[in-house]
């Protein structure tokens, strides 16, 4: 076993090194392991923010469509919400795509 360290990758290219070029556990110091699981760990967080960042924003425009049904069809909001899903489910779209066009027109889109 080699004690001269190898050269480290720039970190911009790191976790992408490990993942292209594979190594024994045993080949690795138990710094880099430690690098190598928190870029891991890192590129997680980073894929989780980014789907909740997502669902709240779908989330929120949902509830604008919602808001919009409820006040020009007079109705509660489980209401409005079932006749978004209904009605994605029948125009084989997903809700969110049929709310933002709620949202973008004020008009709920005809049953085609």
């Amino acid at each position: 076993m080699s004690t001269t360290p190898r050269p480290m990758p720039e970190p911009a290219r790191a976790a992408e090194a490990a993942v292209a070029a594979p190594v024994a556990d045993e080949a690795l110091t138990e710094t880099e392991k430690f690098i190598l699981e928190m870029l891991e760990r890192l590129d997680a967080a980073d894929a989780k923010a980014e789907h909740l960042q997502l669902a709240l924003n779908h989330s929120r425009d949902i509830g604008a469509a919602v808001g919009i049904l409820m006040a020009q069809h007079k109705m509660q909001q489980t209401e409005a919400f079932e006749l978004l899903r209904r009605t994605s489910q029948d125009q084989n779209r997903k809700l969110y795509e049929l709310a933002l066009d709620v949202v973008r027109t004020g008009e709920f889109p005809s049953i085609e």
